[in-house]
């Protein structure tokens, strides 16, 4: 079976005009659970949260910190493993995700991106660019 997500509509900082994008909602856990929308990023290794959200669910950030580049610069990091769920009208799917929590203050609002290592490859990702929606099939 498919899961189906319609882009989620994401506001931009002034003077940059709102997009819509392949944003997902997904539940983050470890000592305590959060709904959050995070963005599907093809391009990213890994899963990357901002610290603030990594707080809110209590991941442990006592690991070894370490630098990460991506495409806003060299950020210090942590890398950790927490539980992440999606779920559909029919279905839900519960699974292990190694993340990277980013603890250096990347210019405000970081998005969630879920990266492919652990996400893209628990499910068959298709961006429907011009119908403005993703299919997610479970592998």
């Amino acid at each position: 079976m498919s899961i189906v997500f319609k882009y989620k509509k994401i506001d931009r900082p002034e003077p940059l005009e709102p997009i819509y994008a392949p944003a997902i909602p997904v539940t983050l856990a470890a000592k305590e659970s959060l709904d959050v929308i995070a963005l599907l990023d093809s391009g990213a290794d890994m899963t990357a949260i901002p610290k603030a959200i990594a707080e809110i669910i209590g991941a442990d950030l006592s690991g070894k910190k370490n630098d990460v580049i991506g495409i806003g610069g060299k950020v210090s990091a942590v890398e950790n493993k927490i539980r992440c769920s999606v779920k559909g009208a029919h279905e839900k799917y519960n699974f292990s995700l190694r993340i990277k929590v980013l603890l250096d203050d990347v210019g405000g609002k970081f998005p969630i991106l879920l990266g492919r290592k652990d996400f893209f490859e628990n499910f068959d990702v298709t961006f429907k660019e011009n119908d403005k929606k993703i299919v997610l099939k479970k592998v």
